[in-house]
């Protein structure tokens, strides 16, 4: 450890190798992603297959992701279906702002493309599937009717008269 100005630099521990944490490894990794085993190594000063295992730790990635999200632009990270339906949200809202002006003042031309746009969402939104009726549900429907024609009877036992049921 070397002491500079006020402030103790934790990066390397005299030997010129760097000192090990998840969060300096997941920086390390982030800022030069095409890193080799072997310069991780002589950074860090463990073995490949040491670091590998602790790359592949589910703790190390956790502290992975976490950082990719304190780094990443999250405009760098947003998929361009992100970019498309945020684009068309603020359309919709900038045409319904535009449809909440006075009628004589909207042009026909908007109101009509406005109208047929409305009608091709429409026609696009798929119908909600309903869930296949599982076997378990049916058993559970025939079951809960038996029941109910059941109830108000009770069930009687055998009377033996001379030697025959009843």
């Amino acid at each position: 450890m070397t002491t500079i100005g006020n402030q103790v630099d934790r990066t390397h521990n005299g030997d010129g190798k760097t000192s090990f944490s998840y969060e300096t490894l997941a920086d390390t990794l982030i800022l030069n992603p095409r890193i080799s085993g072997k310069e991780l190594s002589s950074l860090f000063g463990y073995t490949e297959s040491w670091l590998s295992i602790v790359m592949n730790s589910d703790a190390f990635k956790v502290v992975m992701q976490r950082r990719k999200g304190d780094l990443v632009d999250p405009v760098l990270r947003a998929t361009l279906e992100d970019h498309y339906k945020a684009l068309a949200a603020k359309s919709c809202h900038v045409l319904m702002e535009k449809l909440n002006a006075p009628v004589h003042v909207i042009p026909d031309e908007l109101a009509l493309r406005a109208a047929a746009l409305g009608a091709q969402m429409f026609k696009a939104a798929p119908p909600v599937q309903q869930a296949p009726e599982s076997s378990i549900d049916k058993l559970a429907d025939r079951l809960i009717a038996l029941q109910q024609g059941m109830r108000g009877t009770t069930l009687r036992t055998a009377e033996v008269i001379e030697g025959s049921a009843v």
